[in-house]
């Protein structure tokens, strides 16, 4: 969908005055630091605005022709100038915006060496412009990564103003993460408690299979009967046996949650400190791009399989809640909008969809979702970076609003990005739960 560019307030020469103003030997033990200094550096604006930040971004490779950083959202063909580093001496390259204290984004840098045009200069559209100024790695200097979909691991900037998340755990970046999904290379090592299946027989045989057990997660696989294969499953269990049934969410891109995202630590922490109540997850897998596209972007597909397949299942094998409402369907762009899905077609199976940055472009959902008004709750949480989203979010709040809907809408200073989504699903789950 596309997106207009971003308003970004770029602050010229700012680190280069600060330079400027050192001593020799100061910019010397400034460089002979360089591996010890954390970065970005976040100052007060010099505008004097309580609600916004000055944050620098510095790089340093002296074979260096052009560097851009990659910060989520902000790339565009009409921002380029914004979002390429200043040159130096000693190598140093710097960027300065002033962003709102609140941000929270997802970010890479990218170098060009040699002679020639970036290839983000070179890239005619949008999208091309895009990956290559992702072609980079995380920020050196910035111990904070997550995740995006493939696992590729980016650096996390959270201003002082955006809430804080002393529950959140660190995602495991693909590069990092040492074994796949399934665990074989920490089950050889003994790491891993050992496989073992476990299997319920019908009419057509057995329909699931246990595997593995991989940081708190347990690998079921549950037989989709709209497309006749196995789908993947991550469930976590609440470390402590709950001592009533517990409520139950149900998360799109389970893959990423459960091998990325560690979304595990985060309910252990969560539900440990009080934040959120015992429960159960089912993390469902996406599997690819084109499966993904194609079962999760509208109202059948995955929403058949959550309400007539895994979500009766889960009840008939845990100790799950039977009331609607404390059933939760989650996700996060065609994720959410999948979870708007269920909440509009099957409010008897799962009553309440939390959608982050739903797809919203690809639907016109307020009737769906009215005709379902006295029995759903919906809540909204999208960017104020991904216009294209924030905006329909906005609008849906309000019309479901007037229709009578149980809804909530947050707004966040960030864009399309897992760097909001994981601390802001953990915050929507507990006020719903609460309720």
């Amino acid at each position: 969908m596309p997106q207009p560019p971003a308003r970004i307030r770029v602050l010229p020469g700012h680190f280069r005055a600060h330079w400027e103003r050192l001593s020799a030997p100061e910019r010397d033990q400034l460089l002979a630091d360089w591996d010890t200094r954390a970065l970005p550096l976040v100052e007060d604006d010099p505008d004097g605005d309580p609600d916004v930040r000055a944050v620098t971004f510095l790089y340093r490779d002296c074979a260096a022709a052009a560097v851009i950083l990659s910060a989520n959202a902000m790339v565009h063909p009409a921002t380029l100038g914004a979002c390429e580093f200043e040159a130096l001496p000693d190598g140093l390259w710097a960027l300065t915006w002033q962003m709102p204290a609140a941000w929270e984004a997802s970010y890479r840098i990218t170098v060009h060496s040699g002679p020639g045009t970036p290839p983000w200069r070179v890239a005619v559209d949008r999208r091309g412009v895009r990956l290559a100024a992702d072609a980079g790695g995380p920020d050196p200097r910035n111990a904070v990564l997550s995740t995006g979909m493939s696992g590729t691991a980016t650096s996390v900037l959270r201003l002082p103003a955006a809430l804080p998340s002393p529950w959140l755990a660190a995602p495991v970046p693909a590069a990092s993460a040492g074994t796949s999904i399934m665990g074989e290379a920490a089950a050889a090592s003994g790491r891993l408690p050992p496989a073992h299946c476990w299997a319920s027989s019908g009419p057509a045989g057995p329909k699931h299979v246990l595997g593995d057990f991989v940081r708190g997660l347990e690998l079921r696989r549950i037989r989709d009967a709209g497309t006749g294969r196995l789908r993947n499953i991550w469930l976590y269990r609440p470390r402590v046996p709950p001592a009533a049934p517990t409520p139950l969410l149900v998360l799109h891109d389970g893959q990423v949650w459960a091998k990325y995202q560690n979304l595990a630590g985060t309910l252990d922490a969560a539900i440990g400190s009080g934040i959120l109540p015992p429960l159960h997850v089912a993390m469902v897998d996406s599997v690819d791009v084109s499966t993904r596209s194609r079962e999760l972007s509208g109202p059948t597909g995955s929403v058949d399989f959550v309400a007539q397949g895994l979500i009766p299942e889960l009840r008939r094998t845990l100790p799950l809640t039977r009331d609607p409402l404390q059933t939760v369907v989650s996700g996060a762009s065609y994720g959410g909008l999948a979870a708007l899905w269920q909440a509009a077609r099957f409010p008897e199976a799962a009553g309440t969809a939390l959608a982050q940055s739903p797809s919203l472009w690809r639907y016109d959902l307020d009737q769906p979702l009215l005709e379902a008004a006295r029995r759903i709750r919906v809540r909204l949480q999208a960017g104020c970076y991904e216009p294209s989203i924030h905006a329909p979010a906005q609008a849906l709040h309000a019309a479901l609003a007037e229709g009578g809907v149980d809804t909530g809408f947050d707004s966040v200073t960030g864009g399309h990005d897992w760097a909001w989504w994981h601390p802001w699903l953990i915050r929507g789950l507990a006020a719903v739960l609460a309720e």
